[in-house]
């Protein structure tokens, strides 16, 4: 009974987590077909006003302290506006206005955080990593990249470039701002989530204004109402919920493990749901991006 006690908790944190994962694999069909719906900027003002609201109403029903959502220190504050915040509108922006064809190489594109999370640790952590590994992890990213286009497609030069710039760069920033938050020694619960997606909004927003997407918004329907609320309440709201109790409760070497499952799931999603997307090395490719994260992360397990 006692050892029963011990690990009913871990086993259920650990499935909160993996609830987290599933969810986040969502968040690129979220993005796309919430801007067919309403727009890029105007839905995720929905999506991220939606999921901090979520956020609070766990941390109400939970007789937690609201304060603790947003008393956080200003470096952080300022961190989550770029990594948080801004990572989340370029990311939207760049499903939003991508070729339907080129939707699985932005998701893919956007995976390659986890490397650009090592060559950041070896700047700002000053870690030692393993540099067999981390060439060979980094190399299989990149690779994954070309076979997600194909050869044929890679060797020509997307439409718009600035999908995948915005892809990119976003992921960059969200790389930035883990390793800032481990730099700093931030615990869990003060990361800020709910803030960021808060200031999200705002900002999303009053990009919308500026596009005109409030004045020319489409009329609502049962689909544009579906994915708000499932984007905010799924891969913003409980996602993130979700992988806080995961990661300080949970098995954290197979949350991990799992973790590289992402770029997979999402891009299987991303192909089943938008047809044009699902090319013959989408998979392929996401498997090897996945493989590539892994290898740098098992390579720099000591100084992670």
């Amino acid at each position: 009974m006692i050892e029963s006690s011990v690990t009913r908790p871990s086993v259920r944190a650990t499935f909160a987590a993996i609830g987290s994962i599933l969810l986040w694999c969502w968040s690129g069909v979220c993005f796309r077909k919430g801007s067919e719906a309403l727009g890029d900027m105007a839905y995720l003002a929905f999506m991220a006003g939606g999921g901090a609201l979520t956020v609070l109403i766990i941390q109400c029903l939970r007789r937690k302290p609201l304060s603790d959502l947003y008393r956080i220190p200003v470096r952080v504050k300022v961190a989550g506006f770029f990594g948080v915040a801004l990572y989340t509108v370029m990311l939207a922006t760049a499903f939003g206005m991508a070729d339907s064809g080129d939707l699985g190489q932005i998701n893919l594109i956007h995976y390659l955080w986890p490397i650009w999370m090592v060559v950041l640790g070896i700047i700002l952590l000053k870690d030692k990593p393993n540099i067999v590994m981390t060439l060979a992890g980094t190399l299989f990213g990149f690779v994954g990249v070309i076979v997600s286009r194909n050869l044929d497609s890679f060797l020509r030069s997307p439409g718009d470039l600035v999908p995948y710039v915005l892809a990119l760069t976003g992921g960059f920033l969200w790389a930035a701002y883990s390793v800032l938050l481990r730099k700093w020694r931030i615990p869990e619960e003060k990361g800020g989530t709910a803030f960021h997606f808060a200031i999200c909004a705002l900002v999303s927003a009053g990009i919308a204004i500026l596009k005109g997407q409030w004045s020319d918004m489409p009329e609502w329907n049962s689909a544009a109402l579906f994915w708000v609320l499932f984007g905010a309440i799924g891969p913003v709201g409980l996602g993130y919920y979700w992988w806080e109790i995961g990661v300080k409760k949970g098995a954290v070497n197979l949350i991990a493990a799992l973790a590289y499952f992402i770029p997979i799931g999402s891009s299987l999603f991303i192909g089943l749901i938008f047809k044009e997307a699902m090319s013959a090395g989408l998979l392929p490719g996401a498997v090897m991006i996945a493989v590539g994260a892994w290898l740098v992360r098992y390579g720099n397990r000591d100084v992670q």
